[in-house]
């Protein structure tokens, strides 16, 4: 519904509507999801993506994994690669 509205998300458990909201404190961006549609978010923000919690069936926002193979490929540095020394 991102183009003509709010960003709401139906959870596959509980069966019910939650939509994005975000909230400022001091310098952090805090994104949450609410039953209530008022002053929701269009969209996700850049970089996240929309996770279930299996046992709760709440939605989360989550940053997305890694680059183009979505984080499947991961160095000994955690993630990060260092750069060859010649």
């Amino acid at each position: 519904m991102g183009l003509f509205g709010s960003f709401v998300y139906k959870s596959k458990k509980r069966k019910k509507n939650f939509w994005l909201h975000m909230t400022i404190r001091g310098k952090t961006k805090l994104y949450f999801f609410s039953e209530d549609p008022k002053s929701a978010l269009s969209g996700i923000p850049g970089g996240f993506e929309v996770f279930e919690d299996q046992e709760s069936g709440l939605p989360f926002l989550r940053k997305k994994k890694g680059g183009f193979l979505g984080g499947l490929i991961k160095t000994k540095t955690g993630g990060k690669k260092k750069e060859d020394k010649k």
